[in-house]
């Protein structure tokens, strides 16, 4: 008990953002999926923790301890899954061929749905029940936004963070501004704004 009181000086906003942004990188690469990414995040805080009796503040600032232990976690995570793809017993094979054994000479390809497809690149499928839900609530986000928030969400939702800024002639860092104020709008109506 008193080793996790000791350590959990480590828990600070910083590394709670850094971590959840590390996972969410990982969860774009080939071999992960959005599926991950709690137990990404479950791993680089483990790291985290572990690491934690070894911080000398003579020797770097805590943000700075913390971003080596989560970046040396991410390579760690990253080198065991391509030691795990190189490891013996692995065997590919190819989709273009009749799986041996099998009766048909029908590709193992044609047996592949559009879930399997989306299963495999991590998209999740949305009903339209639930897009007209998330719709709304964006909708009645935005209609609670001052106007001059709403605007400036209205350009990046047509466009991106650097046409909003072009067409609203300011700078992409107000507009960013603009939309971390609106934020905590979107958030009350029920959306998770990542």
């Amino acid at each position: 008990m008193r080793s996790s009181q000791r350590n959990d000086f480590v828990l600070t906003d910083y590394a709670r953002t850094l971590i959840r942004f590390k996972a969410r990188q990982l969860c774009r690469l080939h071999g992960f999926s959005r599926s991950d990414e709690e137990e990404l995040q479950q791993d680089l805080w483990v790291a985290v923790v572990k690491q934690a009796g070894n911080f000398d503040p003579q020797r770097s600032s805590l943000d700075t301890f913390i971003d080596r232990v989560v970046n040396t976690q991410v390579a760690m995570i990253l080198r065991e899954r391509r030691r795990k793809k190189r490891a013996e017993g692995f065997q590919a094979s190819s989709l273009d061929e009749s799986k041996p054994g099998a009766d048909c000479s029908e590709p193992q390809s044609a047996k592949l749905t559009d879930e399997d497809l989306a299963r495999r690149l991590g998209i999740v499928r949305v009903g339209a029940t639930e897009r007209r839900e998330t719709a709304e609530a964006v909708e009645a986000a935005l209609n609670e936004l001052p106007e001059d928030l709403r605007d400036v969400c209205r350009r990046v939702m047509e466009g991106s963070i650097l046409s909003a800024a072009r067409d609203g002639q300011t700078s992409r860092r107000q507009v960013r501004n603009a939309l971390a104020q609106a934020r905590p709008f979107f958030e009350r109506a029920g959306l998770g704004v990542e």
